[in-house]
């Protein structure tokens, strides 16, 4: 090798090790700006789901094999709306005692979470809801009757 050929790889391994330092301090940067969010389903957070998620799906056959309900409208949109939800037994009669809770959230965050309550108005189960945002939204039915339970997820997009 003589005085005017330059050695590269000392260059080469300094920059690695800058580029790996670099995208560790990107990876921790932005696992910070976006936390992850807390999972909802079954409207209760994950440590009670995975301690009693026999006892819910068993909860759930149970009711389906007495009971059944519906949303009965599917087009939201941005702004208020009202939710329907329709409620019956096996025999074709509207359920009057049942308690309805919902939960309307956006798929990626839940810092846009209503939590309602549906009323019952002689018809069928009724619950009023702002939507701030277009786009995709998750409606989460909780319907208790007795002691029976059952969860329903319906999947939406405002218009």
């Amino acid at each position: 090798m003589s005085k005017d050929e330059k050695n590269y790889w000392p260059h080469f391994i300094v920059g690695l090790v800058m580029f790996t330092i670099g995208m560790g301090t990107w990876t921790v940067v932005t696992a910070i700006n976006n936390p992850v969010e807390m999972d909802n389903s079954y409207m209760r957070n994950y440590h009670q789901v995975d301690a009693d998620l026999n006892k819910i799906l068993q909860s759930g056959f149970k009711f389906d094999k007495k009971y059944e309900f519906s949303l009965l409208n599917s087009d939201l949109q941005e702004g208020e709306n009202e939710l329907k939800i329709d409620i019956k037994d096996k025999n074709g009669n509207v359920v009057k005692d049942a308690k309805i809770e919902i939960l309307v959230t956006r798929p990626e965050t839940t810092k846009l979470d209503k939590n309602l309550k549906a009323q019952f108005d002689g018809e069928g189960y009724r619950a009023k809801v702002m939507l701030d945002k277009k786009g995709r939204w998750n409606i989460q039915i909780r319907v208790v009757i007795k002691d029976l339970e059952k969860f329903k997820t319906y999947k939406l997009h405002t218009l």
